[in-house]
């Protein structure tokens, strides 16, 4: 906000700055003129005096002698004239400036956004030389981000088709064969039900997983928010989480630095956050046989550590763990077990955002370790005060 009133305030003394060279140049081209004037009337009557008495009685001489009004006429309009070549004279540079700007500005309308506009260093179009330049970085800006998000919709749309094909063509593949073979054995026709039932269960979880994440990406989550234990809230889930912890032969410990803690958040989403993150443990931490959460409480924040001792993330992996569809090497070429859609680690990075926390992950042989740190007290303002510095600084 101070910043735009120092903008507008700039404008306006660049306006008045304008306004008093353009007066400061009438009076200069008016006193001059006036001067030239006055020396030319002088001189012009003096010799058309002097020419008369020495015998010329021509009618230009009669004219200019005794200021006939033909010549009063010739001295206004040579005094225009020269008012006119003094202040354009003076205003040269102005004009070069305004060229400039008026070029600048046609180009830009005509989509060259790399035109570089250049004016006097202490001219009064400096400002708004700036400003124009500002202008164009913000086109090239919002240029670029349309574009991005228009890859971005290329990508999910790609990305969504192969995900949702791959169960659904073994779905049908299974249910083909059901339709076809009518000599198969119970057996083998429950065995097939089973594996499509199976896939339909991997289909309903790839389009959940979707929509999940579109409506968390897209601001369509209106946070519900409200006073929770936390650490009630991570023993939960990893309790519920026991069945698929035996599944794989894992066990797992869970250490807190306060057996209650309550902190301002969405509990539901809070649960999804923490349920991906522990599912997660689970898929890539098998060859660990356990996982470790730690849970520990500062005086403004809470800080959950989620570690499994499975795959180790290569450390060039690491900065993109969190983009959308992405998937580590070794998940695309696991062959045991589906492999993930590639959403749950960035809906982990979404839900975080929104409660104004910080995600991150550190990978090497002594462990894989997922760090959530979470507000204690939600601030609602903060979002809005996050986006007028972002606003400030682009500016």
């Amino acid at each position: 906000m101070d910043e735009k009133k120092d903008n507008r305030g700039t404008e306006h003394n660049s306006g008045r700055g304008y306004m008093l060279r353009l007066l400061s140049h009438i009076v200069i081209a008016t006193v001059v003129t006036l001067i030239l004037e006055v020396f030319l009337v002088t001189n012009v009557t003096s010799i058309s005096g002097y020419l008369y008495q020495t015998g010329n009685d021509s009618l230009a001489v009669q004219r200019f002698a005794f200021g006939s009004t033909v010549s009063v006429l010739l001295f206004v309009f040579l005094g225009i004239l020269i008012f006119a070549v003094i202040l354009l004279l003076l205003q040269r540079r102005t004009a070069r400036d305004i060229e400039s700007i008026r070029r600048a500005v046609e180009q830009i309308s005509d989509g060259d956004l790399t035109t570089k506009l250049e004016v006097s260093e202490d001219s009064e179009f400096t400002n708004i030389a700036a400003n124009i330049g500002r202008m164009e970085n913000d086109i090239r800006a919002l240029i670029e981000k349309e574009r991005t998000a228009e890859q971005s919709k290329t990508d999910l749309i790609t990305n969504v088709a192969h995900d949702l094909r791959t169960p659904l063509t073994s779905i049908l593949g299974y249910l083909d064969l059901l339709r076809k073979k009518k000599n198969l054995s119970p057996e083998m026709r429950q065995k097939y039900v089973d594996i499509a039932y199976q896939k339909s269960q991997r289909l309903q979880k790839l389009i959940e997983e979707l929509f999940g994440f579109t409506k968390l990406s897209y601001g369509h989550v209106n946070l519900n928010i409200k006073e929770l234990d936390i650490v009630e809230l991570v023993a939960q889930l990893l309790e519920e989480s026991y069945p698929n912890f035996a599944k794989n032969g894992l066990s797992y410990e869970f250490i807190s630095s306060k057996d209650h803690q309550t902190i301002e958040a969405d509990a539901d989403l809070l649960a999804r956050l923490f349920d991906n993150l522990i599912n997660n443990a689970i898929k890539y931490g098998k060859e660990g046989k356990r996982v470790n959460v730690r849970l520990r409480t500062d005086q403004d924040s809470v800080t959950v550590k989620i570690v499994n001792y499975g795959y180790v993330i290569p450390e060039k992996e690491l900065p993109l763990i969190f983009d959308r569809f992405y998937r580590t090497d070794h998940s695309r070429t696991n062959a045991n077990g589906p492999g993930g859609t590639g959403l749950g680690l960035a809906i982990v990075k979404n839900i975080t955002d929104m409660h104004h926390g910080t995600v991150s992950v550190a990978s090497d042989l002594s462990g894989t370790v997922f760090t959530v740190k979470l507000p204690i007290h939600y601030e609602e303002e903060k979002e809005k005060e996050d986006s007028l510095e972002q606003d400030g600084k682009r500016k």
